[in-house]
């Protein structure tokens, strides 16, 4: 590739991303960790170096730093920049670490996941254990203990002390807290797979793939949506850029 063409794509993916940036943020695009594409209820915002919580909007720009509180029926989802999907559940306690590229805090509640992008990672640090999802759909759950679901691809779940267990689709496993070890991966019960997920409908994801630069890890996503009081099935076919 020509050097002038190289210089070409760079500006045009520059300036796609900052188009996602609120007021204040463009200067930043580089350092945007995610963008946030869905709120419902009470969702606050909590800037790196700023004490004072705001309410999270939508097409929020997060940084390294920024931190995502959830009260009582709240839920939101972001993009992140690697090209995965989480969506946070109510009373959760969700930040983005500095220097940390994929990886995301977990200090209490639930978070759901799934790859969106080609190559696409996520790291999840709760106060147990640490979740490498590669894969499309899993579930973290931290409580007074941590539940990990896979629905889709695999998790490796590491605890403080260095022990791993491997998460298939379909498989849970728990961690009783900060001293102990993941338990042996037992398969889920109907009863055990949630639902909570499918309450959050992200409008036009394959918009914000394209704004952050990113390749569809397929051409269609496949996404539940609630349509006359029953959830349903889709495809959502997602054009390249």
């Amino acid at each position: 590739m020509k050097t002038f063409d190289k210089i070409a794509l760079a500006l045009a993916a520059a300036f796609a991303v900052s188009a996602l940036l609120p007021a204040g943020y463009a200067a930043a695009a580089e350092k945007m960790a995610a963008v946030v594409v869905f709120v419902e209820g009470d969702a606050k915002l909590v800037r790196s170096g700023s004490p004072e919580p705001v309410e999270l909007k939508l097409n929020e720009a997060l940084q390294e730093g920024d931190a995502i509180k959830t009260g009582p029926g709240a839920k939101a989802s972001l993009v992140t920049k690697g090209g995965a999907e989480i969506r946070i559940n109510e009373n959760s306690d969700f930040s983005i670490p500095v220097k940390k590229r994929n990886f995301f805090n977990l200090g209490g509640g639930q978070v759901w996941s799934r790859m969106l992008s080609k190559m696409a990672k996520l790291n999840v640090r709760t106060p147990s254990a640490v979740c490498a999802v590669r894969g499309t759909e899993a579930d973290i759950e931290q409580k007074e203990i941590l539940t990990v679901k896979v629905y889709e691809g695999h998790v490796d779940l590491t605890g403080n002390q260095g022990k791993t267990q491997s998460l298939r689709a379909g498989q849970i496993s728990t961690v009783a807290g900060a001293g102990s070890a993941p338990a042996a991966p037992r398969q889920m019960t109907a009863g055990e797979q949630g639902k909570w997920q499918d309450g959050i409908d992200v409008k036009d994801i394959g918009k914000y793939l394209n704004q952050l630069g990113l390749e569809p890890a397929d051409k269609k996503v496949r996404m539940k949506i609630n349509k006359d009081g029953q959830a349903k099935d889709v495809e959502i076919k997602l054009k390249k850029k």
